[in-house]
């Protein structure tokens, strides 16, 4: 059971795209517009709850400066048996930690392929990627695009609706794990506390 629920948060973590924003906005040699952020608005709050294989999560994520910054707030419960990770990302690395135990990882975002920042996917990008967009629908009153993934090396298979940058809506099968992360309620430019970015001078982290 352990296994399964330490799969199930790395998933939900991993899926949320938490990758590396980008700093300036341009446009790449195919003409395609690059924004100035992993985010098209300045900061926000999302609220979402998920199943992954029959479990259920809920998952907090709040953000600023076009996602320069970013909180990720997991919970999980299982037959009384309780996961809490809060991961913070920002200056290039993601640090995951379980704030009751005190310990956590530190690695960096440059270079990684596992992620997928939606608001500058370049075309070489979704050839990498193996991303397509595949058309428009509308969640929680949005306008969203729609994305399919088929990704082999990933072992990562499903759709996401996008708006705006953020996921709202994605189903995927990652390996055979099924994974369902439903946004619940959106705050577009929140007012976000400074010290959800802070990261406690407490945590043993591991690099």
């Amino acid at each position: 059971m352990r296994k399964i629920y330490f799969f199930g948060i790395i998933a939900i973590l991993m899926l949320s795209c938490n990758s590396k924003p980008s700093s300036e906005s341009g446009q790449t040699e195919t003409g395609l517009k690059i924004g100035k952020g992993k985010y098209a608005i300045k900061s926000g709050l999302v609220e979402y709850k998920t199943q992954v294989m029959g479990m259920e999560a809920t998952q907090t994520m709040c953000f600023d400066d076009y996602g320069a910054k970013e909180n990720q707030d997991v919970a999980m419960e299982v037959m009384g048996f309780k996961v809490h990770t809060i991961t913070v990302m920002k200056d290039g690395f993601s640090y995951n930690y379980d704030p009751d135990k005190k310990t956590g990882t530190k690695t960096s975002l440059t270079g990684r392929n596992d992620n997928i920042d939606f608001e500058n996917l370049t075309e070489e990008i979704q050839k990498e990627m193996k991303i397509e967009k595949i058309g428009s629908e509308k969640f929680l009153d949005k306008n969203c695009t729609k994305f399919s993934i088929n990704n082999e090396k990933l072992r990562m298979k499903g759709s996401y609706l996008v708006w705006k940058g953020i996921p709202l809506k994605t189903d995927v099968d990652l390996g055979g794990m099924k994974m369902l992360l439903e946004a619940t309620k959106i705050t577009e430019n929140a007012d976000v506390p400074a010290e959800k970015f802070v990261i406690p001078a407490d945590i043993k982290f591991q690099e």
